[in-house]
């Protein structure tokens, strides 16, 4: 009898593990803007960044997306030199062994979605370097990639994304996300105010 009110307890205890961990509601948001570049190599670009925000995972971060549907229409988007990269796109904090240290990301564009997730379409991804430091279960990052898109208000949606293990969770992203308009004229004046609007 024991036997078997040992057993039906560990079979709780299991079920009650496994309920916390599906039930585990990870926290995933992100602000994004936008100007033009005047970084050496980039001059005339649009450069995005973002701050990236995640808490309560229940793994560390194996990496970031943008989520760029809206461009699933645009023509050239696949072409090479739409999206260009720094060799470090940015960084944030991790905590290998419980000591604090600095994890450094490099970014790629993916045209036609993340295949380490299924979800298409096309998107900004953004990976750690593996250097010994990992990101944690709730951290940051803020990242920085080039364009020759301009931007445009991003619309009420889940347009980040984070993977974490062999799961992934998407938040809102408050800001600006790349067009299809690649056109730019700093002497024209309707398209300087619009830019003025976006970023006051």
């Amino acid at each position: 009898m024991r036997t078997l009110v040992t057993v039906v307890g560990l079979l709780v205890s299991c079920l009650l593990a496994v309920t916390c961990s599906v039930t585990a509601n990870p926290d995933v948001w992100a602000t994004g803007s936008a100007s033009l570049s005047t970084d050496p190599g980039y001059e005339g670009k649009w450069k995005y960044c973002y701050d990236v925000h995640w808490i309560a995972l229940p793994h560390g971060v194996s990496h970031v997306d943008v989520l760029l549907w809206l461009l699933e229409d645009c023509e050239c988007i696949c072409r090479p030199g739409y999206f260009a990269f720094a060799d470090t796109v940015g960084s944030g904090p991790g905590t290998p062994n419980g000591e604090p240290c600095t994890v450094y990301y490099y970014g790629l564009f993916e045209c036609y979605g993340d295949p380490s997730t299924g979800v298409g379409g096309p998107l900004v991804k953004f990976e750690p370097y593996e250097d010994g430091c990992e990101p944690d279960k709730d951290g940051w990052v803020h990242v920085c990639f080039y364009s020759v898109a301009a931007p445009i208000p991003a619309p009420v949606g889940n347009w980040v994304m984070i993977k974490f293990g062999t799961e992934y969770a998407t938040g809102n992203l408050d800001g600006v996300l790349p067009g299809c308009d690649t056109a730019y004229s700093a002497t024209e004046q309707s398209t300087w105010g619009r830019v003025k609007v976006l970023y006051r």
